[in-house]
């Protein structure tokens, strides 16, 4: 998928020119691929490279047949296709150029191609206009140049760095008529096909329905109800384990999209949760969250969430309300999970929000005790699911003390996470509910 601003910049009905600019390696072929893909459903594109032979993958697309040695010879070959697709298209031309540089060394055929070029570039732009075709060229130079001055839009491609992690994007730098909603995309080209990424976004379906949980695919783990998380983990979440969420900057509780299935699945499976949710949330706002996706009777009793309520008002039946003080909290926490494993079994699933244990009862007396439900944990077929976000000084303790650990982090508005253990590379984050319920996609950034 291309990015919406380039739908919308050659939707216009006269001819447009774009530049598309990039370092070796940065996916400028793939991405100019992307834009006829989507925009050549007629067959109403014509992809020139003299460097890639015809019988290639990219020979798809109509070709400029034959030799040419000069401007000319190119233009006059150039002319007759342009006027097959508009004998048999009602759709603009576009003339895909794989690059402007090298195009220019097939026409001159000697050391003069970067006089040439200059040349070349003006004949394809009064070209274009004359038979009102859109025009895309890749360039290998990445500096600003003539061209950028005189082409309607320009694309440059390239290869940031997250946490030592590649991750490709797209920089919309220059789209003469249109608003850009954003500038840059990050993109993938797994599969060999250009596609970017949307800002994330969660909106729940009017009707919901329950999912089929799904078993736990070994003995050893329990499911993520992710199948792409499955698969990164080898099985799911290992038994006896603790498994940390850090939350950076920016992220919001968007990761909660990724733990979502996971509870649901649980609770479907017939097992128990336990919750003491992170700050800004509450376990009201959880079973809001949840409960539409679990099975009859799955929720009530399964699961129990805890905070500091006031004793004076109602309490519900799925919620223990803690006191403030850290030792008595974390008895009545234990007590009401082994009440939980005696009623369901094991493995319970816990959900501990530790920016809201450090905030309400201060990071050094937090230590001890998570390191304790940590150790506890690894000699049971429990789960634990912590979360840590941005600037907590419990992070650094409690990483050390993880089977497993993970990122998350804002990417121009795409949710994308990374494993820290196991070092992973960086994987989008998408959640949809096309069945009536949270189905999640890791999709690797490649």
């Amino acid at each position: 998928m291309i990015p919406g601003e380039i739908k919308d910049f050659f939707s216009s009905q006269y001819g447009k020119s774009l530049l598309v600019k990039g370092k070796p390696g940065t996916g400028k072929t793939t991405f100019v691929f992307g834009i006829l893909d989507a925009l050549c459903s007629e067959g109403n594109c014509l992809y020139i490279s003299p460097r890639i032979d015809k019988s290639s993958k990219y020979g798809k697309y109509p070709w400029i047949e034959g030799d040419f040695n000069s401007n000319e010879d190119f233009l006059r070959m150039l002319a007759t296709r342009i006027k097959e697709i508009w004998e048999s298209s009602e759709s603009k031309p576009i003339i895909a150029i794989d690059s402007i540089d090298s195009l220019s060394i097939a026409t001159t055929r000697s050391a003069s191609w970067k006089e040439n070029k200059f040349e070349l570039e003006r004949l394809l732009f009064d070209f274009s206009r004359k038979v009102n075709a859109d025009l895309v060229m890749i360039t290998e130079q990445t500096g600003v140049t003539s061209l950028d001055y005189l082409v309607d839009g320009v694309i440059f491609l390239d290869i940031a760095d997250v946490s030592g992690r590649d991750i490709r994007k797209v920089n919309l730098l220059k789209m003469r008529g249109v608003e850009l909603s954003q500038p840059r995309y990050p993109f993938t080209l797994e599969n060999g096909r250009f596609n970017s990424f949307e800002p994330f976004k969660v909106s729940y379906p009017e009707r919901t329905h329950s999912p089929s949980p799904v078993p736990d695919p070994i003995e050893s783990k329990i499911s993520t109800g992710i199948s792409d998380f499955d698969e990164i983990l080898g099985g799911g979440y290992q038994k006896g384990s603790f498994n940390l969420f850090e939350i950076t900057s920016g992220v919001g509780d968007s990761f909660y999209s990724l733990l979502l299935p996971t509870f649901i699945n649980h609770l479907n499976l017939g097992r128990g949760l336990l919750s003491m949710p992170t700050e800004g949330t509450s376990v009201e706002t959880e079973k809001r969250m949840i409960s539409p996706f679990t099975a009859d009777g799955h929720f009530q009793g399964q699961f129990m969430g805890f905070e500091i309520r006031d004793l004076k008002g109602r309490v519900p039946a799925y919620i223990e309300a803690f006191s403030g003080n850290v030792y008595k909290d974390m008895d009545l926490f234990h007590k009401v999970k082994n009440d939980i494993i005696h009623k369901y079994g094991s493995p319970i699933l816990d959900y501990i929000g530790l920016d809201s244990m450090e905030y309400n009862y201060g990071w050094e007396n937090i230590g001890s005790v998570v390191g304790q439900m940590a150790s506890i944990t690894k000699t049971t077929d429990n789960v634990v699911l912590a979360v840590t976000k941005y600037g907590q000084r419990i992070t650094e303790s409690v990483a050390h003390m993880a089977t497993t650990h993970w990122k998350f982090e804002n990417v121009d508005k795409t949710l994308v996470m990374y494993g820290v253990v196991p070092k992973t590379g960086i994987f989008v984050v998408q959640m949809e509910f096309v069945s009536g319920y949270p189905q999640v996609s890791l999709i690797p950034m490649k």
